[in-house]
């Protein structure tokens, strides 16, 4: 459902993407090919000719539920703090709309703004949108600091021998934080519009701002939104137990089907693994790079997740998994939110 009213809609465009997405794409295909290079021997050819092909079409079983998983996650808060239930089909499109817009901009900066552009033009308004961006981050947020926390104490602190353990560490405490800062915005929603009001009695702010017809309104505007936002954190934290239930379970389903494309995967290519530890080390990558300022984390996942899988992957298969996994989780998505995103612009210039 689309409102008509132009006001809630938000009138600046997206953050510019184009670079994002060639350096992106180039020092991930570049990253993967010279792994793969590095690591070819005579037996990779032989690798090659015992894929088992079933595992290949698991593989996009696994990401096709992933949309689905995540479709729903969406749709389930979007309804919850709007009281609007939005089509699975948007909340799908939402999905690839935000994967892609994260995957394109450093330190996935553009996640949020894309998240609560495309929620807006699905008819929630901009406190609305706001409001399930940041509840969506506190669950996967809240889900990665309890899977780290829990193989970290299973593991006494020591994930890996190798140097990424240290920063992983880091990583964990800076992901700790963000849980935090998120549960205060969702708890206390009323400091934003404190912080609003302290702002708005900055002087310079009255001189060439507040005072002037058009400040008003978009003083006004924020107010109302800001309220908005309030009323719709407190609906779901104070009404909706079962729903928060829900939507926890599907954000460790999501996660729980992302991380298992890489097992999938290495059962194509007849690698033995422990699958608890495939899981593990591909958590500290993703966490670590949620930190780095490079667009999708190109370059470091492929290094980083080739350092640590080549501990049990064959040399002869480690740079087809590399580039297998890398098509399956990331340029797979990229592509269909690629193709979302150009038809909500497109629709946008209408």
């Amino acid at each position: 459902m689309r409102t008509n009213n132009n006001e809630e809609k938000i009138a600046a465009p997206l953050p510019a993407w184009r670079k994002g997405l060639y350096f992106s794409l180039m020092l991930s295909i570049a990253s993967a090919l010279v792994i793969f290079f590095l690591n070819l021997d005579d037996d990779t050819l032989h690798s090659l000719y015992r894929v088992r092909p079933q595992y290949l079409v698991l593989a996009l079983l696994v990401l096709f539920l992933l949309g689905v998983i995540e479709g729903l996650r969406i749709r389930e808060i979007s309804k919850d703090v709007s009281g609007k239930a939005i089509s699975f089909a948007r909340a799908a499109q939402v999905y690839l709309f935000t994967f892609f817009f994260a995957q394109v901009t450093p330190l996935a900066l553009g996640e949020w703004p894309a998240h609560i552009y495309a929620l807006n033009r699905h008819g929630l308004t901009l406190g609305q949108s706001s409001a399930a961006t940041v509840i969506r981050s506190f669950f996967t947020k809240l889900i990665f600091a309890l899977f780290a926390g829990f193989f970290m104490i299973f593991t006494r602190g020591r994930l890996t021998d190798s140097f990424l353990n240290h920063i992983f560490r880091y990583a964990f405490i800076i992901t700790i934080l963000n849980v935090c800062f998120f549960l205060l915005l969702l708890a206390r929603p009323n400091l934003l519009e404190m912080f609003a009001q302290k702002i708005s009695h900055l002087s310079f702010l009255k001189k060439y701002l507040w005072q002037t017809k058009q400040g008003d309104r978009l003083f006004l505007y924020i107010q109302r939104e800001l309220h908005r936002f309030k009323n719709a954190t407190r609906s779901i934290s104070r009404y909706h137990s079962a729903s928060i239930f829900y939507i926890f379970l599907l954000t460790v389903a999501y996660w729980l089907c992302y991380f298992s494309i890489a097992p999938v995967l290495l059962l194509g290519l007849n690698v033995e693994f422990p699958f608890w530890t495939a899981l593990i080390w591909q958590l500290m990558v993703f966490m670590v790079i949620a930190y780095l300022p490079i667009p999708g984390g190109s370059g470091v996942t492929e290094f980083g997740l080739a350092t640590l899988f080549n501990v049990f992957v064959p040399s002869s298969v480690l740079g087809i998994f590399i580039l297998a996994w890398r098509f399956y989780t990331y340029y797979l998505l990229l592509f269909w939110g690629g193709i979302t995103a150009l038809g909500q612009l497109a629709q946008q210039g209408k």
